[in-house]
């Protein structure tokens, strides 16, 4: 036989980009038609983001009843999804099209998520075609799920993969691309502020590295991502300032969720034993005698200080619980730990959730320990959400899917690195291979 002609760049570029469209297209009908399935337009679930959005549509400002609080000015939610369903309330009014709109918004965004990864799939693992770790993307359960859900979490996953790839390549070809990085780092802290810190620990690491390499220009442009961030951000920080008399950058309810994860009755998840009740509600904290009486900051004041108090009581039992609440996150928590009540989704899926990351996390070390190129890039980058993320969550509470279901799409690329090693060892001839070739052609310096 003929060996087969070499492929060129231009005609592999040509062919990636086909499929990746042919994939985004894909992904955006099979989660929509999981949305009509589903049917959560009918009567969602909407949460604080629903109670602050009421208020924005009756034009009396971003306020919430919560603590017993009457409709006060409050901070205790980040701002991003708010908007977005007052936005869709304004254009539709409060009906099942308003939420299919955000869905459907969802859906889209989704989606866009081949496009990033595929990016840093041929960054990282350049031997194996990214149509796989696209591909995972697009059958990834917990994307399904949370498309449905009228909340901020389908948003902030398909933000993750965007922000990485601008940060690490995008936002160093010139100052305004340094810019666009900053802006879309600032808006998605405004849905979700916990990844501020990934993305400040990221772009602080490139600029050491730029600074030190003396690469002038890729390190002035992320100084203007970082500026813009800053400053996309003051506007709403300042607002904060003014309700609450104090620095809040995004978001208080930071003290509540602290105090949940450490108190006498803390079972390092968000529920009691059982689950049907969330921890505040089966043990109300001391500070709640305050609902009513005293502003939101104060009462936030007030959760902090006692779990604290706490925490200097029994600094042995903090270890003991910060360490299971961790390891919970990368793994599962107990069943009985997690909600039971309402949907109770955490139960109903349960064997999913245990199966589909099982085999993310196999395949993951597979294709680290297997790839034939240096990994120490996306290592590191690994090295930092799993810092960040268990932080946050080791100092609060775990338990719903959602946590670690915003930067779980970071396991994917090793998993495709070990679903393509799996398929060379079974299938040495494969399709794959004409890709993979032109993917080491590709490879960023």
């Amino acid at each position: 036989m003929m060996p087969n002609p070499p492929v060129s760049p231009a005609s592999a570029e040509r062919k990636a980009n086909r499929i990746t469209a042919v994939l985004f297209a894909v992904s955006f009908l099979l989660h929509l038609a999981v949305v009509f399935a589903i049917h959560h337009y009918r009567h969602p679930l909407l949460w604080e983001n629903g109670g602050i959005a009421q208020y924005l549509y009756e034009g009396k400002g971003f306020r919430i009843d919560y603590f017993g609080l009457t409709a006060e000015r409050t901070s205790i939610q980040a701002p991003g999804y708010p908007v977005v369903l007052w936005a869709a309330w304004k254009l539709c009014g409060q009906t099942p099209a308003a939420y299919i709109l955000i869905s459907a918004g969802q859906c889209l965004a989704v989606a866009s998520m081949v496009w990033p990864v595929g990016i840093l799939s041929r960054r990282w693992f350049p031997d194996q075609p990214p149509w796989i770790a696209q591909g995972l993307v697009v059958i990834y359960p917990l994307y399904f799920w949370y498309c449905t859900r009228i909340h901020h979490t389908a948003v902030v996953m398909a933000l993750h993969p965007w922000l990485l790839w601008s940060w690490l390549e995008w936002c160093r070809r010139g100052p305004w691309h340094g810019i666009a990085t900053g802006i879309l780092a600032a808006v998605a802290g405004l849905f979700q502020p916990v990844l501020l810190g990934v993305y400040a620990i990221c772009g602080a690491a490139l600029l050491a590295g730029a600074l030190l390499k003396k690469q002038w220009k890729p390190a002035a442009n992320l100084i203007l991502a970082a500026v813009a961030v800053v400053v996309c951000l003051m506007p709403w920080t300042i607002r904060n300032y003014e309700v609450q008399g104090r620095f809040i950058l995004v978001k208080s309810g930071m003290a509540k969720e602290f105090w949940m994860g450490n108190n006498p009755n803390a079972t390092g998840t968000t529920y009691a034993a059982g689950g049907a009740q969330e921890i505040t509600m089966a043990f109300p904290p001391k500070a709640y005698a305050l609902t009513g009486k005293v502003p939101e900051i104060v009462l936030m004041d007030a959760l902090e200080a006692e779990a604290w108090a706490y925490i200097k009581a029994h600094p042995g039992k903090t270890v003991e619980i910060t360490l299971r609440k961790i390891l919970w996150f990368w793994t599962v928590a107990p069943s009985d730990l997690v909600r039971s009540s309402q949907e109770g989704e955490a139960l109903a899926y349960r064997s999913v959730d245990i199966a589909y990351w099982a085999i993310v996390v196999g395949l993951a070390v597979l294709g680290v320990v297997t790839s034939k190129y240096p990994v120490k890039e996306y290592l590191a980058v690994l090295a930092i959400y799993f810092s960040v993320y268990s932080a946050v969550y080791g100092m609060t509470h775990v338990g719903q899917a959602r946590f670690r279901g915003e930067i779980e799409f970071i396991f994917l690329f090793g998993a495709a690195a070990g679903l393509h090693f799996l398929l060379n060892l079974f299938f040495p001839k494969g399709e794959h291979a004409e890709d993979a070739q032109a993917n080491q052609r590709r490879r960023p310096n």
